[in-house]
């Protein structure tokens, strides 16, 4: 159990590395322009403002994989991390709705409806992985309360 834990926070180390990397790489990129127009200021924005939760949600999930390995997993400390990583997610899919004027600018630029639907499909999801965050919750709620009934019979 313990080697799993660790190759799962190894995981959670090298996605954060590669999530930093693209962000720096953006970064230069972004501040190498000239004058850039208000549709890019407010795409970067969106992605620095999601990196960042995104980094929240790997720390959270790093809390996880400790309770876990303190055999802790089904906990209310678990069930209160996973509630925060709900609340995050739901951030993200709200601060992710600044992508869409990028999208549509240039789908309006190019005469390209397509390009739109691309960005409608970028933003659905995080809300996608927000409902399967409610789902992962409603386990761990329920996985919590038949822990504690089985302490209680015991």
């Amino acid at each position: 159990m313990n080697r799993k834990v660790n190759l799962l926070r190894a995981a959670l180390v090298m996605i954060a590395l590669l999530v930093a990397f693209i962000t720096v790489i953006f970064t230069i990129q972004f501040f190498s322009e000239g004058k850039v127009p208000l549709f890019v200021s407010s795409l970067f924005v969106s992605f620095i403002v999601v990196v960042l939760l995104g980094f929240r949600v790997l720390f959270l999930l790093a809390k996880i994989l400790s309770y876990i390995k303190k055999s802790e997993a089904f906990s209310m400390k678990t069930l209160k991390v996973v509630s925060s990583i709900k609340q995050t997610i739901l951030a993200m899919s709200i601060v992710f709705l600044g992508i869409l004027p990028f999208f549509y600018t240039v789908a309006d630029q190019d005469d390209a409806p397509g390009f739109l639907v691309i960005g409608f499909a970028l933003v659905s999801i995080p809300f996608t992985v927000f409902i399967f965050s409610q789902i992962v919750e409603e386990l761990f709620k329920s996985a919590t309360e038949l822990k504690a009934d089985n302490e209680l019979t015991i």
